[in-house]
């Protein structure tokens, strides 16, 4: 009851208070203007969106009739292509297969038939670190829009520990174990002036053997989740998700060739002595046995077997450093995302950001720097 009281009062104090907020709507109601949104670096492929921004008396076609797209890398045109979303995987669910053959969309298909309706372009021209980027649109019947960016130096890490830990987590009046591993990567010339990204690709390889001699594989390939133990509890966690690391959002369905969703940013500022320290769900690597119970259809009695379950896990440390323009715009978002006092009209709505000129978006870029696979630990005792 001690962290449920002071919550109360203050949602009561809010609901008894009286605030009036004044939004100047002027230009709300103009005309449309582009909306652009590229993420640029190291990857093998650059990806555009391009949407309009409605005004708020507009209608028509939300989507813009593109005329020209001009990617510049070093003053060098690249080419550009429109991208064709290719079928929707059979398995709506990402990562799990019986084979080792990954799906062909690193999406889920709920988001699948969203994205079908983007209007999404592409560049395969390769992009390095010191780069010099620009960028133009134009569209029919609409003002051109602009932006210019440069690509950040790699990182590089110097060395990664990571601790299989447990902790108790006490949810309200609920406490229990939770295993995590703990990491703490050293990276070297952190600037307090930069910004820096963290993201953690895992595979696991679960393999059944019965005793009929059936064998059968499962693989799951996904990112670990930055949790930070650093207490328990569910302010914890919260503090932790509005503080210093900002998820990546690029809009909820913006794509690109580093992943969606998965990366976590933090200032140079908050990196102490080059060393980013943080927590992860826990995925480890194990051995068992267990029993199982199938019924004989002519005598109609259970049949119990065994199966022995091996589970290897794998994880590797990727980290970006990443542009200005990239961390405020996925600052912003998540500030957004996150407002649920202004959900319920109790707080403003914040800002946002853009640095496309005459339009709105972002053109981010990052560096990103990855280590070998290791395989994960065994979990601890809990």
């Amino acid at each position: 009851m001690k962290l449920r009281i002071p919550f109360i009062l203050l949602i009561l104090g809010c609901c008894l208070s009286s605030c009036d907020y004044y939004f100047d709507l002027e230009g709300l109601d103009r005309d449309s203007k582009l909306y652009v949104q590229c993420i640029a670096g190291n990857s093998d492929r650059t990806f555009i969106n391009i949407q309009k921004a409605m005004g708020v008396n507009s209608s028509g076609d939300i989507m813009p009739d593109v005329e020209s797209i001009s990617l510049k890398v070093n003053g060098r045109e690249c080419a550009i292509e429109k991208f064709v979303l290719p079928d929707p995987p059979e398995n709506p669910y990402y990562g799990v297969t019986k084979t080792s053959v990954a799906p062909p969309l690193p999406w889920e298909l709920e988001e699948y038939y969203t994205l079908k309706r983007y209007n999404i372009w592409y560049t395969d021209a390769p992009i390095k670190d010191s780069d010099e980027l620009s960028l133009e649109v134009k569209a029919k019947g609409m003002e051109s829009v602009s932006a210019s960016a440069r690509v950040p130096q790699k990182v590089v890490i110097q060395d990664v520990k990571v601790t299989p830990k447990v902790t108790t987590v006490t949810d309200f009046d609920v406490s229990y174990k939770e295993s995590y591993l703990s990491f703490d990567v050293s990276i070297a010339d952190v600037s307090p002036e930069e910004y820096y990204g963290v993201r953690i690709p895992i595979e696991v390889n679960n393999t059944y053997t019965y005793d009929d001699g059936r064998v059968e594989s499962y693989n799951y390939s996904a990112y670990a989740g930055i949790i930070n133990r650093t207490g328990s509890g569910v302010l914890d966690e919260v503090q932790n998700a509005t503080g210093d690391w900002t998820p990546s959002l690029y809009n909820n369905y913006f794509i690109d060739s580093f992943g969606r969703r998965n990366l976590y940013i933090i200032p140079g500022s908050r990196i102490k002595d080059g060393h980013l320290q943080f927590d992860c769900n826990g995925y480890f690597s194990s051995q068992g046995i267990s029993e199982t119970r199938d019924i004989d259809p002519e005598t109609g009695e259970w049949i119990i077997g065994h199966v022995s379950i091996n589970t290897i896990g794998r994880y590797k440390v990727e980290v970006f450093r990443v542009s200005p323009e990239f961390y405020r715009f996925n600052k912003a978002q998540s500030m957004i995302e996150d407002n649920y006092l202004a959900t319920v009209g109790l707080s403003p709505s914040t800002f946002s950001y853009t640095n496309i000129k005459g339009g709105f978006g972002v053109l981010g870029t990052l560096t990103g720097t990855s280590t070998p696979w290791y395989q994960a630990p065994a979990e601890p005792e809990q």
